[in-house]
C-alpha cells in the first residue's frame, strides 16, 4: 500500500504567466476566462509547503510578533471526487493560513504527514469513519527536545502554503466507508513545544525554537462531495 504525495513544478508558473501575458494583449475579456481554466486552484490557495522558507539560526533569527501570536493557524481541507477507475486517484488538499502579522514557524516535514493521530507534533488528516486508509501510515516518532532547522518553516504574515496528498484508487475502491459518499476527512495541525535551541556558538538572543504551542483543525469536509476542488 503507498500513499503518495503528488509534486509541484516551478516551471508551470513561468508558463501560466506567458499565457496570462498573452491573454492581456488578446484582449481584457480574455483573460477572466484563461484564468479560470488554465491556473490550477492552488496558486490561489498559497504555495506549495515545500517552497517555504527553511528557518535559520533560531537562537538569534525570529520575529517578535510570531513569537507573541497567540492562534495564528487556520486550516482548510478539501477532498477530489473519488476515482472512478483504478489509475486514478483521490486527491486531498489541505490548506494552513498564518492569520497574524507576524512570521510563525510551522513545523513540516513532507515525509511526516500523517493519516491519524498519535499526538506529536506536525501535520496530518483524520477520518471521521473508520476505514482502511487509517493507520497505512506509520506513527510519527516522539517528538525531539529541538526541531532540526530544515523541518521548520517559515510561515510569513497573512501567507497560506498547501500540501497535496494523492492515494491510489486502488487502496479507496476497495472500501465501501469511502465509496459511501458519508466518510468525512479533516486536518490538523499539533506543536507540543516551544523547542530546546541545540548548542551553538556565539549567544543566543532567545530562549527557545519560538515555535507555536497548541493544536488547531479544519472543519470536516465529505470524501467525494460533488463540487469539491481538490
Amino acid at each position: 500500500m503507498q500513499f503518495l504525495r503528488r509534486g509541484e513544478n516551478p516551471n508551470l508558473l513561468i508558463g501560466i504567466f506567458m499565457l496570462l501575458l498573452l491573454a492581456f494583449l488578446a484582449g481584457p475579456n480574455t483573460l477572466p476566462r484563461i484564468v479560470a481554466e488554465i491556473v490550477p486552484e492552488y496558486v490561489f490557495s498559497g504555495v506549495p509547503c515545500d517552497w517555504l522558507r527553511s528557518s535559520d539560526d533560531r537562537a538569534r533569527h525570529q520575529s517578535l510578533l510570531g513569537r507573541r501570536v497567540t492562534n495564528p493557524f487556520e486550516l482548510t481541507v478539501d477532498s477530489s471526487a473519488i476515482p472512478l477507475e483504478g489509475s486514478g486517484a483521490l486527491t486531498i488538499r489541505i490548506t494552513i493560513r498564518n492569520n497574524s502579522l507576524g512570521t510563525v514557524p510551522v513545523v513540516y516535514n513532507p515525509n511526516q504527514i500523517m493519516v491519524g493521530d498519535n499526538g506529536t507534533t506536525g501535520m496530518g488528516i483524520i477520518f471521521s469513519n473508520t476505514n482502511s486508509l487509517n493507520g497505512i501510515f506509520p506513527p510519527r516518532a516522539p517528538d525531539p527536545a529541538s526541531f532540526p532547522e530544515s523541518d521548520v518553516r517559515l510561515l510569513g504574515p497573512r501567507q497560506s502554503c498547501v500540501v497535496t496528498l494523492s492515494i491510489p484508487a486502488g487502496n479507496v475502491l476497495i472500501d465501501p466507508v469511502l465509496t459511501s459518499g458519508t466518510a468525512e476527512v479533516r486536518a490538523y495541525y499539533r506543536s507540543n513545544a516551544r523547542g530546546a535551541l541545540t548548542p551553538g556558538a556565539g549567544t543566543a538572543i532567545y530562549p527557545d525554537q519560538g515555535l507555536w504551542q497548541g493544536f488547531v483543525q479544519s472543519a470536516p469536509t465529505i470524501i467525494g462531495r460533488a463540487g469539491a476542488g481538490a
